[in-house]
C-alpha cells in the first residue's frame, strides 16, 4: 500500500524539524481543545459561578478514571512506534488491535462504577452544596461516555506511534468542533430541552462518540497505510500482559496524580465559588500553555520509540534536548502574555470584580512557572517512548503527593487562597528538577519489544 503523504519518515529526517512536524498537529489539536474549554467555560459562565464550578470540581475526578486510558494509550504508542522502528508492521498492527480491545473492557468497567458512585466520590472529597448536585449530574453523564473516551484516545495513540499526527488532529477536530456547536444548543435548550450543566456533559459524550466512529473508519479502512484487523481482536495473553506491564504504571501514576488534584480541588472549594471560578479560569488558560509541552512531548514519544526500536541512542538524546528547547521557547513567550493581560483574560469568562481580582492574583503568581511545568512533559514523553512508564508514574506521584499536595495544604493554612497559588508555582519548579535528575541518572534507554 502506498505510504500516505502525511506520515513522516522519522528515521531519515532532521530531528528539530521532524519534532516540530510531529508536534504542530498536536499543538493545533490541543489549542482547539483549549478553545473548546474556553467556549464551554464561556457558556457555563452565563449560568453563574455555582453551575460554572460543577465541571471544575468534577474534572479531577474524571481525570482519575481517564488515567487508565492514558496508561493504555502509552502502551499503544510505545509498542506501535518500537515495532515500526524495528520494521515489524504486522506486530505493530496486532498490538494496536489488542490495545483497542483492552481499552473497551476497562472503559466499560469504569463507566459502571463511576455512574453509581459519583455522589459518594464527591462526598468523600468534601464537595458540598451548592455545587455538589450539579457536579453529580455532570459526572454521571461523563462516566456513561467513558467507552468513547477510551477508544478515541487509543486510536490517537496508535496513529502517533505510526508517525501520523495529522490524523490525530483530524480525530480531535471532529470531536471538538461538534462539541463547540452542540454546547449552546444543549445547555440553553435551543432545539433541545434546556439541560444547562447536563447539556454540557451530553455534548461532550455525543461528540466523542462521533469521533470514535470516524477513527474506527480510518483504522479499519487502512487509510494510514496501517490497518486494524478483526482477526487480531482474539485475546493474546502475551501482548495483553505487555500492554498492562507498560500501561498500568502510567495509569496508576496518572490516577494518583489526578486524585491529588481532586484533593487540591477540595481545598480550593473551601474558599468559596469565587475562588473556584478564578482557579477554574486560570487552570483552563495555563493548560493551554502546558498543552504545548504535551504536544512536543507526543512527538518526543514517537521519535524516541522509533529510534530505540532502531537502536540509535544518539538520536534519542538529541530528540530530548530539542524537546526542551522548543517547549521552553514557545511556552515562555506565551507566559509573558498571560502575566500582562491577566484582567482581560479573566473578564472574558466572568465579568465579576471579585473573580477578576482573584484571577489577576492567579496569573501573576503562577504564569512564569508554567514553562517549567511544561518541560516536565518532555521528560515523561521520553520515558513513554521507551515504554518505561514506571518512571512516569514515579514523577507524577512524587511531584504531586510528595511536593504539591503538602505545599498546598501547608500554604493554604498559612496564606489562605494565595498560598495555593504560591504552592503551584514552587511545585512546578521542583517537578522539573526531579524529572531532569531522573532523566540523567536512571537507566531508561532500553526498548521493550
Amino acid at each position: 500500500m502506498k505510504r500516505p503523504r502525511q506520515r513522516i519518515d522519522i528515521m531519515n529526517s532532521s530531528i528539530p524539524k521532524t519534532l516540530l512536524r510531529l508536534s504542530w498537529p498536536i499543538m493545533v489539536t490541543n489549542f482547539i481543545q483549549t478553545l473548546y474549554n474556553v467556549v464551554d467555560a464561556f457558556w457555563l459562565g452565563k449560568l453563574g459561578k455555582v453551575k460554572f464550578g460543577a465541571p471544575t470540581v468534577s474534572f479531577p475526578i474524571n481525570f482519575v478514571f481517564m488515567s487508565l486510558a492514558f496508561g493504555l494509550s502509552s502502551a499503544a504508542t510505545a509498542l506501535v512506534s518500537q515495532y515500526i522502528g524495528a520494521k515489524r508492521q504486522d506486530m505493530a498492527e496486532k498490538s494496536a488491535m489488542q490495545v483497542m480491545v483492552v481499552s473497551l473492557w476497562v472503559a466499560s468497567a469504569v463507566a459502571v462504577f463511576g455512574y453509581f458512585f459519583s455522589d459518594w466520590i464527591l462526598t468523600i472529597l468534601g464537595i458540598g452544596d451548592p455545587i455538589k448536585p450539579y457536579a453529580v449530574e455532570y459526572l454521571k453523564i461523563i462516566f456513561l461516555g467513558m467507552p468513547f473516551t477510551f477508544l478515541m484516545m487509543a486510536s490517537q495513540a496508535i496513529a502517533r506511534g505510526w508517525g501520523d499526527t495529522v490524523v490525530v488532529m483530524h480525530i480531535s477536530m471532529v470531536s471538538i468542533f461538534l462539541n463547540i456547536v452542540l454546547d449552546p444548543f444543549m445547555i440553553f435548550g435551543i432545539g433541545f430541552p434546556r439541560m444547562e450543566v447536563a447539556g454540557a456533559a451530553w455534548a461532550t459524550v455525543i461528540s466523542r462518540a462521533v469521533a470514535v466512529v470516524y477513527s474506527l473508519y480510518i483504522l479499519f479502512g487502512g487509510k494510514l497505510g496501517f490497518k486494524l484487523h478483526l482477526r487480531d481482536s482474539i485475546p493474546d495473553s502475551v501482548l495483553i500482559k505487555k500492554i498492562f506491564k507498560i500501561g498500568i504504571p502510567g495509569a496508576i501514576g496518572q490516577a494518583i496524580t489526578a486524585s491529588g488534584f481532586a484533593v487540591i480541588m477540595g481545598i480550593i472549594s473551601r474558599f468559596g465559588p469565587a475562588v473556584v471560578s478564578a482557579y477554574g479560569i486560570g487552570n483552563r488558560i495555563t493548560s493551554m500553555l502546558t498543552m504545548v509541552g504535551m504536544a512536543i512531548s507526543a512527538g518526543v514519544t514517537t521519535m524516541v520509540g522509533q529510534f530505540l526500536g532502531a537502536e540509535d541512542l544518539k538520536k534519542v538524546d538529541r530528540t530530548v534536548r530539542w524537546g526542551f528547547i522548543e517547549t521552553f521557547t514557545i511556552v515562555g513567550i506565551s507566559a509573558v502574555f498571560l502575566f500582562l493581560f491577566a484582567d482581560q483574560v479573566t473578564r472574558f469568562f466572568i465579568n465579576d470584580p471579585e473573580v477578576i481580582a482573584l484571577g489577576r492574583i492567579y496569573f501573576h503568581l503562577v504564569s512564569f512557572s508554567v514553562p517549567l511545568f511544561a518541560m516536565v512533559s518532555i521528560v515523561m514523553g521520553a520515558f513513554n517512548g521507551a515504554g518505561k512508564t514506571i518512571y512516569v508514574a514515579i514523577i507524577n506521584v512524587t511531584r504531586l503527593w510528595g511536593i504539591r499536595v503538602p505545599l498546598v495544604t501547608l500554604f493554604a493554612q498559612t496564606y489562605g487562597f494565595k498560598g495555593v497559588f504560591y504552592a503551584m508555582a514552587i511545585s512546578n519548579a521542583l517537578a522539573l528538577l526531579l524529572g531532569y535528575m531522573m532523566l540523567k541518572f536512571v537507566k531508561w534507554k532500553v526498548k521493550v519489544i
